[in-house]
């Protein structure tokens, strides 16, 4: 009997201790896996949060991108408009060049006129080509009044002097730059609604005393004003040559 509980209780020892080394490797495998588990959260932890670094530095440089972008569209659209400002800038520097080249063109032409009428002025000092009291201008033995008289009294003025009133003819452009008052000339103005100026020389429509407006000289402009008003008058006629004059005709030429 005695013997069966020894035996007993040494088989129930071993039991125990059995079972005591069962949970120990339990345990210590749970130990083991819990320390794996910490360890693989942790590695996973660090990656995620480098891979959240490395996202946070892929936004940073997007949004650097997007502004060097917007950087970059904002300076070549102004440099477009900039480029737009020059280019209006140069045209406009063009046409003003160009409008004083014309500028230039037309001081040259009143200069080399000017110096014409000098000279054709000069050529006609103690010589006889114009009447005593008139003026050699481009060509023609200019009278200007003193008096003020209406168109019409103007004309016959000059028919007593063997003259006209004066007339452009071929001259370039109506110039006459000595005269800047107001002076009757030798012209009219159509009744038609152009308006058109007639010359009293004109062998298209001959000058009758319609009711029309006569032309007038007003610094240098012809303008139109009634027939009956008064104002001072210029009458033309050629030159006459002598045989003095004749030697200093190529100076006298019209321009």
């Amino acid at each position: 009997m005695a013997l069966k509980e020894v035996a007993g209780s040494q088989h129930r020892g071993a039991s125990i201790a059995l079972t005591v080394l069962m949970d120990w490797q339990v345990t210590r495998s749970l130990q083991d896996a819990s320390q794996e588990h910490a360890a693989e959260q942790g590695r996973l932890s660090q990656e995620v949060s480098v891979r959240e670094q490395s996202l946070e530095q892929m936004r940073r440089e997007l949004a650097w991108a997007r502004a060097e972008l917007q950087r970059a569209w904002q300076e070549g659209n102004s440099s477009r408009v900039k480029l737009g400002i020059q280019d209006a800038e140069l045209e406009r520097a063009r046409q003003e060049l160009a409008g004083l080249q014309n500028e230039m063109q037309q001081v040259r032409g009143e200069l080399r006129t000017s110096e014409s009428t000098v000279s054709s002025l000069r050529a006609c000092v103690n010589t006889d080509c114009c009447p005593s009291g008139w003026v050699l201008y481009r060509g023609k033995c200019l009278f200007v009044s003193l008096e003020r008289k209406t168109w019409w009294d103007s004309r016959d003025d000059c028919r007593s002097k063997s003259a006209q009133l004066l007339v452009q003819g071929d001259w370039p452009s109506w110039t006459v730059p000595m005269y800047y008052a107001t002076y009757w000339i030798g012209a009219k103005f159509s009744s038609d609604a152009k308006r058109t100026v007639v010359w009293q020389d004109s062998k298209e429509l001959p000058l009758y005393d319609y009711p029309a407006d006569c032309g007038q000289s007003v610094g240098g402009k012809i303008e139109s004003a009634k027939c009956r008003s008064k104002n001072q008058w210029i009458c033309e006629q050629p030159p006459k040559l002598s045989s003095t004059s004749k030697t200093v005709l190529p100076l006298m030429v019209k321009p």
